[in-house]
């Protein structure tokens, strides 16, 4: 494997992924420390976070217990690094370039937990698709992964009903755009009100004054737990103050993403901490026979929507999670990835996950722009496309 090859092939891992697969509780994007011994109450509250936008994971205690995909195989199974590697073309073998779809013999399974994300929607009738989606979902839990005895998962502050009251209350508590910075951004980007009413996007006008109302409502400890604070004990969206909530089938939001209006800003995007539910906008896989326009971002979304065309947006190239695949039911998907390498490698990874499905792709230009007239240019995305400005 070549060191291109195996950069591509750790862009198209999911980390969260990897890590259930491996046996590890996962749970909102953290778990236990692989060392609990080290930590007070032997790390009663999870101290190891995972980033999917980066496909990394850390420990916040043990500054030695951090690294990539690779580095997480190799502190779980206790190995190699080429050893930790063979595992992963193993069990991930149908992710490396030139592999064919196998999805008669791939065996797999769908976590009850996985299922509960979803939005509601009746259960797909084409079996078909079903038996593909689940068969390229995740890997079940190897014999490895058994190897791996985990603590036992640290005891919820909230239920998850309760967690999701918290968020739907906070988003309630955001203003509309309107006649606000975030307007004057959106606006640059070629986004309008009819798009920001329908998505319902939402804004912080005034940060202190949300920073202690939500102090004086909730437990900071539970605040912290839910993903909205950070450990220092502040609301985390100081610096992303526009918000795009996730609305599921009924238009109701457990999941946001928060963006910087200011260009200066590291990294752009948060998203709320834990597991991206479903793409964004996923209304538009209603299960009628089309196509769908599948964006890397949000923001990318919202451009097709304000130009009426069916669109879905993932937070990122390895974002994408298989377990979706019942979703896409009856549609053929256009690949809208920005133009550039990270670009490139997540759509030959979606393409090898959507063949494996069943389900066809194309990818936005291929066979229609011969002379490359219409074609993004290098580095630019589907809103420098239609004409955005950052």
């Amino acid at each position: 494997m070549t060191e291109e090859e195996l950069k591509q092939f750790k862009a198209a891992l999911s980390i969260t992924t990897v890590a259930m697969d491996l046996g590890l509780p996962v749970v909102r994007g953290r778990c236990r420390c692989f060392f609990p011994t080290r930590h007070a109450h032997g790390d009663r509250t999870p101290s190891v976070s995972f980033s999917e936008e980066r496909g990394t994971f850390r420990c916040w205690v043990c500054d030695d217990v951090r690294g990539d995909v690779i580095s997480l195989v190799q502190f779980v199974k206790n190995c190699s690094f080429l050893e930790a590697l063979n595992w992963l073309k193993e069990t991930y073998g149908f992710l490396l370039r030139g592999a064919k779809p196998q999805v008669q013999n791939r065996i797999s399974t769908t976590s009850s937990a996985s299922a509960s994300t979803m939005p509601n929607r009746a259960p797909a009738s084409n079996v078909s698709l079903e038996q593909s989606a689940a068969l390229v979902a995740k890997t079940a839990v190897r014999d490895a992964a058994l190897e791996y005895r985990s603590p036992e998962p640290a005891k919820e502050l909230v239920s998850e009903d309760e967690r999701k009251k918290i968020i739907l209350s906070f988003l309630k508590m955001l203003s509309p755009v309107d006649k606000t910075p975030a307007a004057a951004y959106l606006a640059r980007r070629r986004i309008y009100k009819p798009i920001w009413d329908k998505m319902l996007l939402r804004t912080i006008t005034d940060y202190g004054a949300l920073n202690n109302k939500l102090k004086e409502t909730y437990d900071l400890e539970v605040l912290k737990y839910v993903g909205l604070f950070s450990e220092k004990g502040n609301l985390r969206y100081y610096k992303h103050p526009l918000f795009f909530p996730y609305l599921d089938t009924k238009r109701r939001s457990f999941y946001f993403q928060a963006r910087a209006i200011d260009s200066t800003v590291v990294p752009k995007e948060l998203n709320l901490r834990g597991t991206v539910p479903f793409p964004y906008n996923v209304s538009a896989l209603d299960e009628r026979p089309g196509w769908v326009y599948l964006c890397e971002g949000v923001v990318d979304t919202l451009t097709f929507l304000g130009q009426r065309i069916a669109a879905i947006g993932i937070p990122g190239v390895r974002s994408f999670k298989t377990e979706w695949l019942p979703l896409f039911k009856n549609k053929s998907v256009v690949l809208c990835l920005d133009k550039d390498e990270a670009g490139r490698s997540g759509t030959e990874y979606l393409q090898t996950v959507f063949a494996n499905a069943n389900i066809r792709t194309v990818v936005l230009g291929d066979g229609v722009d011969q002379f490359g007239k219409l074609s993004m240019k290098e580095g630019e995305d589907i809103n420098d496309w239609f004409g955005g400005k950052k």
